[in-house]
């Protein structure tokens, strides 16, 4: 099973798969919320207590109150980053280990025939790299993704309890981005399945090549295969370069947006502390107010633009859970029937037995034959005719379709 094209049937087959596997993670999801959201109201804290001490001493009072505030969000701040982490951590190895299992528990009921049709390096490749990459997906996108709406809230709210107009343009701002964040996503989506199906090549390539490198000395290949390989890991290269591109461009112009506004309330603020504002405004901004306002701003955009570089994680997971969505669907056929234990060497015998991988696949010719115990029964035929799959049967790993054993 080489990596199948993205289509809507296998693409909504890994959003339901990303759901049921992130429900492993929920609890971690809730933890990471619940700390991220104490570090923003900390934040606030910091502002306040900033914004206070620079009044207090140009006042010529001493700050302490407000150094004390300060310094008790940071703390809290920085507490409070480092248990999200752990709870981020926690997150994205749950929805990694589900995914595994998830995979794995498919394999063992629909049999070793799910395994076969490539090579033994892209299927490593494709359960444990591709599974790995829903690492960030369950780290770092599904709670930043709640994040970039809850945090930007409490800012606002604080914003505007110092400043209405500021508040305001913070909000007319943020406004244009969703927009430029889903054609961020629709781009990065199709670039990392590329990139995913260039990994499992190259994984692919170079196992089967190191696992015939003496049948390749032999016939005097190797500049040829070597030749295979570097084009196996330029197209990699090339693909993974492209993610990089998007990445940076959409970091670019989402900083540029976030500076102008972040700019834009700056010399609002200033232009009203100096009296010079050339409009009425209904409002009167102190000098801690002020203060407070400016140090809010830029966190104002943070959870935001860390959202922006998270749909990378978010299109990786995506992808690699609509990769893996045909390996789910053929785990949900029925299992194979299951032999009996013997207590004894039995004689085994095949009568007319057409054998497939799948219940619902095509199958083999019928097979007879008759082995006795004590005796060396040798199954002869081209490559393809079903000697293996005569095994995999004795082991209850292939589909019995017709015929008895």
């Amino acid at each position: 099973m080489t990596a199948p094209a993205a289509t809507s049937s296998s693409i909504g087959l890994g959003k339901d798969a990303l759901k049921t596997w992130a429900a492993a993670a929920r609890s971690a999801h809730t933890h990471t919320i619940f700390f991220q959201a104490v570090a923003t109201l900390a934040w606030v804290a910091i502002a306040w207590g900033i914004g206070h001490a620079v009044s207090d001493v140009s006042q010529q009072k001493p700050p302490l109150i407000p150094v004390s505030i300060a310094f008790s969000g940071l703390i809290v701040r920085t507490v409070c980053i480092w248990l999200s982490e752990r709870s981020a951590a926690a997150a994205g190895m749950a929805i990694t280990a589900a995914a595994r299992r998830n995979i794995f528990e498919r394999m063992s009921v629909a049999g070793s025939g799910l395994l076969a049709g490539t090579s033994a390096g892209e299927r490593t490749s494709q359960i444990i790299d591709r599974t790995a990459k829903l690492f960030g997906y369950g780290a770092r996108w599904l709670p930043g993704m709640r994040l970039a709406i809850l945090s930007p809230v409490i800012i606002l709210v604080a914003v505007a309890s110092q400043t209405w107009l500021a508040a305001a343009l913070l909000l007319v701002s943020v406004l244009v981005l969703p927009v430029f964040i889903w054609l961020t996503a629709s781009e990065t989506a199709a670039t990392a399945r590329a990139q995913q199906a260039s990994l499992d090549n190259l994984s692919g390539a170079f196992q089967s090549r190191a696992e015939q490198a003496g049948l390749i000395r032999a016939f005097r290949a190797v500049g040829r295969e070597t030749e295979a390989l570097e084009h196996a890991s330029e197209a990699l290269r090339t693909r993974t370069m492209a993610i990089l591109k998007v990445a940076f461009l959409s970091t670019a112009v989402l900083e540029f947006f976030a500076s102008i506004s972040i700019a834009l309330v700056a010399v609002y603020i200033g232009f009203k502390l100096l009296g010079v504002f050339p409009f009425q405004t209904g409002e009167t901004i102190t000098l801690a107010e002020g203060m407070t306002a400016l140090v809010l701003a830029p966190e104002f955009f943070a959870p935001i633009r860390r959202l922006s570089s998270l749909h990378h994680d978010r299109a990786d997971g995506a992808a690699a859970a609509g990769m893996l969505a045909p390996w789910l669907a053929a785990g949900t056929s029925a299992p194979p029937r299951r032999l009996e234990r013997l207590s004894q060497a039995p004689e085994i015998s095949f009568r007319q037995v057409a054998l497939a991988f799948d219940s619902n696949g095509p199958h083999l010719p019928p097979i007879s034959f008759t082995a006795g115990p004590s005796r060396i029964t040798a199954l002869s035929g081209p490559s393809g005719s079903g000697k293996t799959s005569c095994l995999l049967a004795l082991l209850g790993r292939a589909h019995v379709r017709s015929g008895t054993i």
